[in-house]
């Protein structure tokens, strides 16, 4: 998913996302929520039960111009998301090995790896054509080290290149292909996203290094019962934690080219 720069230059902190933010937490109360976006867009501030703050007009001019955008690049991303048989079909077809998440429960769908075959089959062959190395399956945080600073992700990655010590590209998978309807652990996978996505932001603004964090996200029956945290994905690409989003089939096609042109400028 490409981000016009015009949302990144926001930067970060703006108070746009502050706003989406908000905005995004009524969502179980549509009434409470269409309420509180008519009294924002008319008096431009933003109402909470204890009182109202004041928004710059021209702030709150972007963030409706962003729910608009949003509600656009959600419909575009949604259609790409894949069922298993999908994504299995196109492991298959690249001659991937996908493995099997399996669960103790041998009633429950035993889902498999698809979408970590299909990344890991492709950071291999854009590693190999760049001679660097990659761990497509990290035991350990990664750690970067400069003489300006030292950090620490506060979880294991996904993947990571060329190693888990000074990572210029790191990613994470969140494929979900049971049968049931998502879960809570949907949006743990969003907070977790944002969390390294923020830390990143924050090491990189104080030692001036430039890390990439992408994210593969999959599994067109589980997102379809969680589409508020899918959108929250899109909210925090465009937002600048996630540095690239890839969606369904578009890592078939994209991701490739996209890990490639990383690295072009990490690597040389």
């Amino acid at each position: 998913m490409l981000v016009d720069t015009k949302w990144r230059d926001l930067g970060h902190d703006h108070v746009v996302w502050q706003l989406v933010r908000y905005w995004a937490s009524l969502g179980g109360k549509k009434k409470e929520q269409a309420a509180w976006l008519k009294l924002l867009e008319a008096s431009n501030q933003l109402a909470t039960n204890d009182g109202w703050l004041p928004i710059s007009a021209e702030s709150v001019a972007t963030f409706l111009q962003y729910l608009e955008l949003r509600n656009t690049v959600f419909a575009q991303q949604y259609r790409l998301l894949r069922d298993e048989a999908a994504a299995l079909s196109y492991c298959r077809r690249k001659k991937l090995a996908a493995g099997t998440t399996a669960t103790q429960n041998k009633d429950h769908h035993q889902s498999s790896k698809a979408l970590v075959a299909t990344v890991t089959g492709i950071a291999g062959k854009v590693c190999k054509k760049f001679r660097t190395n990659f761990n497509p399956n990290p035991q350990y945080r990664c750690v970067w080290c400069n003489a300006n600073g030292l950090h620490v992700t506060a979880r294991n990655l996904d993947g990571a290149i060329p190693s888990i010590v000074n990572p210029v590209v790191v990613w994470e998978i969140k494929e979900y292909w049971g049968k049931t309807s998502g879960g809570s652990k949907m949006s743990d996978a969003v907070y977790e996203c944002q969390l390294v996505g923020r830390e990143l932001r924050d090491f990189e603004t104080k030692t001036a290094c430039r890390v990439e964090q992408v994210v593969f996200v999959d599994g067109k029956e589980q997102w379809s019962a969680r589409q508020s945290d899918l959108k929250r994905f899109i909210d925090l690409t465009f937002q600048g934690f996630i540095d690239r989003l890839f969606v369904g089939k578009a890592v078939e096609s994209e991701s490739e080219p996209h890990l490639s042109g990383v690295l072009t400028n990490a690597l040389h």
